[in-house]
């Protein structure tokens, strides 16, 4: 099939994945029509997706992936049918720049036409563009560059800038990787910050918070660090926030505030730097134990949980932060995108010693779970793979990593490409894997995207693959819930 495909085009190579880099400017409402298979009748609830729906502005593009404007896709799944909306979030840059159709706010690494006059002291915007959780009655698009945008989830209309009621200070940022606490209920976050200044200058910190689960702020407490990290997300526990310090840190910010250079250009992997663990309590934020290990970075976090006086943490472990010359330039047909590598670190709480263990050798990323399963010990995740096929410039491939390592692992088509896989239990369902993981997937052929809908048991049985009138453009994160709306 992919020789027909590749025949087709009329070229000796397959699609990269660069088209689904491409701007969706419109926004769609409805149901999918298109279907291959059946769709499953005892799944039931809406999968929502985030990420940067567009990465040119007029003739412009912007200087980072992470720049790009937040649109939230959702299906919604009922009665065997799928419903597929999309909107973009109506933050200030999104707003200013339609209207535009020029850049007007910096970025991450992104900087406004016109030189140092321009950029002067000004911040990044906030393009509410990485991650989605809908707790305490409330659905938000959140992006660690600033606060959460608050949506109707039924129509996906923004409301506006969320802080609890002024539980977040106006100069508090908060982070896209918060954790629901299933024991408690309450959502643990977290936000670099600044807890005041000394003689050497600011003093950086982590903003950590703790909203119940009737959606109101219990907890906004500040812990201490040495320096600013490049933090962009955490693993939780039972009792414990586990923050992986690591080797990725940002240079001489003056540049920065003067206009000169973004963020992105001052952020560097120092291999000189240790990953420092901090680990912190959940019932007062305070710092109770710390640990030191060889240089690396852990960008994203799978589950975590306690066996007696020791924490195990999943994460994604990369030694290099080589990705960001990608991020920069993702229009670049040369560039690849990668990932980490599945690691499992134990903690042990008592004596400090730090052990790790590689879990598989395949290049993984954005490790997903049963969320019932959260902070207890878990026998199953899901991560997006990297396969060497002769297309894997994105990620192209799913595994299921059971907790002894052994992995079923499917490959995508040549020229095919996935995203994040998220789980979604059947209804009735009682075991850890008795539901649907469910993936967008981007057809660089035909330049429009899928949902394949797979059997959560046996990855290689897809029950349904739902094609778009389009392609969504490739996102970062996405999230399952029960309801409708």
């Amino acid at each position: 099939m992919e020789a027909d495909m590749a025949e087709r085009l009329g070229v000796n190579e397959f699609p990269s994945c660069h088209g689904g880099l491409e701007n969706l400017d419109q926004e769609f409402d409805y149901i999918i029509d298109s279907v291959e298979g059946e769709v499953p009748t005892d799944l039931k609830g809406t999968f929502f997706r985030n990420g940067p729906g567009r990465q040119r502005i007029g003739d412009t593009k912007y200087g980072h992936w992470f720049d790009g404007d937040g649109m939230i896709a959702a299906f919604t799944f009922n009665e065997g049918q799928v419903h597929f909306k999309n909107k973009y979030v109506r933050t200030p840059k999104y707003l200013d720049e339609t209207a535009a159709q020029a850049i007007c706010h910096r970025g991450f690494g992104t900087q406004i036409p016109g030189g140092l006059r321009k950029n002067l002291f000004k911040m990044p915007a906030n393009p509410a563009n990485t991650s989605i959780i809908h707790h305490g009655g409330h659905l938000l698009a959140l992006n660690e560059g600033g606060k959460p945008w608050a949506l109707e989830p039924a129509t996906l209309d923004t409301i506006g800038e969320f802080t609890y009621e002024g539980g977040l200070a106006p100069s508090q940022v908060f982070s896209a990787h918060g954790k629901i606490h299933e024991t408690s209920g309450d959502y643990i976050n977290f936000g670099a910050g600044v807890s005041g200044f000394g003689l050497k200058g600011p003093k950086p910190c982590l903003n950590m918070y703790r909203i119940g689960a009737d959606g109101q702020m219990k907890m906004n407490r500040q812990v201490p660090l040495d320096g600013f990290p490049f933090c962009h997300d955490f693993a939780l526990s039972e009792r414990y926030a586990i923050f992986f310090i690591g080797s990725i840190v940002f240079g001489n910010m003056a540049p920065v505030i003067f206009g000169a250079r973004t963020i992105s250009d001052q952020v560097t992997f120092d291999t000189r730097i240790p990953m420092r663990v901090v680990v912190v309590d959940l019932e007062n934020f305070e710092s109770v134990r710390e640990f030191e290990t060889d240089p690396g970075a852990i960008i994203h976090f799978g589950n975590a949980y306690e066996s007696g006086d020791t924490i195990i943490v999943d994460g994604m472990f990369q030694d290099n932060f080589e990705a960001n010359e990608t991020l920069s330039d993702v229009f670049n047909p040369d560039n690849r995108f990668g990932g980490g590598y599945y690691y499992r670190y134990k903690l042990n709480m008592v004596t400090g010693a730090m052990s790790r263990e590689q879990v598989v050798e395949t290049e993984s990323e954005f490790p997903t779970f049963n969320p019932r399963y959260a902070q207890q010990r878990n026998q199953y995740t899901y991560t997006a793979c990297s396969i060497p096929n002769e297309a894997d410039s994105f990620f192209n491939g799913i595994a299921k990593i059971d907790d002894e390592g052994d992995a079923e692992t499917i490959t995508l088509d040549q020229g095919y490409y996935g995203s994040e896989p998220v789980f979604a239990p059947r209804v009735g369902g009682d075991s850890e894997d008795d539901g649907y993981v469910l993936e967008v997937v981007y057809n660089g052929f035909d330049h429009i995207s899928e949902l394949l809908i797979l059997d959560a048991k046996r990855l290689s049985d897809c029950r349904a693959k739902l094609t778009l009138r389009h392609h969504l453009p490739h996102q970062f994160h996405g999230l399952f819930v029960a309801e409708t709306f």
